[in-house]
């Protein structure tokens, strides 16, 4: 296997640890609405630390692999999520503000991204 598909497929095993970490974010609020102690509450919690011990094995795993650099960058795709499972679960309400924000980290995220797979850094 070259170089650029193992990169392009840690990319998206980051990716998919990325949408992982955003369940967390789930069972962190549904968490929160609980008493606290409370079986549910105990129930998300634990969720929420089973959740953060798979990514953190899949997190260094892709560390070994990609630029770091380029895995940070790759962290701003969790608005997306976020936005996504206000509206989708809890009913929240997406604002113009959060599309325009959204886009523009998007954007930053692509750019960075592609510019240094394009240029061979590790």
């Amino acid at each position: 296997m070259t170089d650029k598909k193992k990169q392009i497929i840690y990319f998206i095993v980051l990716h998919i640890a990325l949408f992982i970490m955003s369940m967390g974010a789930i069972c962190s609020k549904l968490a929160g609405k609980e008493q606290f102690l409370s079986p549910k509450f105990i129930l998300y919690y634990g969720l929420l630390l089973c959740i953060l011990f798979v990514y953190a094995i899949i997190w260094q795993q892709v560390l070994k692999n990609l630029s770091l650099v380029v895995a940070y960058a790759s962290k701003g795709v969790g608005i997306i999520y976020g936005m996504l499972w206000g509206v989708l679960i809890f009913k929240e309400e997406i604002k113009p503000n959060m599309i325009v924000g959204s886009v523009l980290v998007l954007i930053g995220v692509y750019i960075y991204i592609f510019s240094e797979l394009r240029e061979g850094k590790k």
